[in-house]
């Protein structure tokens, strides 16, 4: 075997071995998940929205989660009355599966029936490109893709080195070049998508009503006053403090206790 093979080898066992090594998903207790989940939804179909929201809960306590399961769980808020918590699980549902139109038009709804507000101020194109680019796969997704990717780079670089016309070794070297660019944009976004899973900076305002003021202080100034549902995004702490930014672009600093992570 030539230094060059070996040497590609080589790379794509570190590829591969980076790419599967980190999270796997075990849940302890399935038996008791799946009859939560069915214990749920026999209760949602029954009308009884307090009971599967309670069992949905349940779900999600014993460390499982889903699209799917937090779409359900706001539905069941949303059909309890309880707005907040309905965009609060609305909202966790499209950061694992962005695309979801159900989701999102449901969401909708019940932003309709909150008290603040808040109006957007648009983000750059090419910024929502690539949010909208990020969000058509999860994570694993992203990295079953690159992996294809790079399995593909691989042929195409063993075309180039095995083959002895000239054509086809341009073809396969081009071609591999081209693959590797892919495929280490693929992993750019697939770890953004991660990171954008993990980071829990936007949350959901929980409480009734809620002044925000102009430092981490109860005597500070009320700069604006909040209601429960609204989405804002936390951009900083003190102690039991949050300071939170409004879509609007309007800053303030409000209890911990407040809010609640997306």
């Amino acid at each position: 075997m030539t230094k060059g093979k070996k040497y590609l080898l080589w790379i794509g066992c570190l590829f591969a071995v980076s790419l599967f090594s980190p999270h796997v998903l075990s849940a302890s207790q399935p038996d008791q998940m799946d009859s939560l989940i069915s214990q749920g939804n026999r209760h949602y179909l029954n009308k009884n929205f307090s009971a599967a929201a309670e069992s949905y809960s349940r779900v999600i306590g014993l460390g499982y989660e889903s699209a799917g399961l937090y779409y359900n769980l706001g539905n069941a808020f949303y059909k309890t009355g309880d707005m907040a918590r309905a965009i609060l699980y609305y909202e966790k549902a499209l950061l694992l599966q962005p695309g979801d139109e159900d989701t999102r038009q449901n969401l909708a709804l019940a932003n309709q029936r909150i008290i603040d507000k808040i109006d957007v101020i648009p983000s750059f194109f090419l910024k929502r490109w690539i949010k909208a680019l990020k969000g058509l796969f999860s994570p694993n997704q992203w990295a079953i893709l690159c992996l294809l990717l790079f399995a593909a780079s691989l042929g195409c670089f063993t075309l180039f080195f095995l083959s002895n016309n000239i054509t086809l070794k341009k073809a396969g070297f081009s071609a591999g070049v081209v693959g590797l660019i892919i495929t280490f944009a693929g992993l750019i976004l697939m770890y953004s998508r991660m990171h954008e899973i993990k980071k829990h900076d936007a949350a959901i305002i929980m409480a009734p009503s809620v002044n925000a003021r102009s430092s981490p202080d109860e005597q500070s100034t009320n700069v604006f006053v909040l209601h429960e549902g609204t989405r804002v995004l936390v951009t900083d702490s003190v102690q039991q403090w949050k300071e939170i930014r409004l879509a609007n672009g309007n800053k303030g600093w409000i209890p911990g206790e407040a809010l609640e992570e997306i």
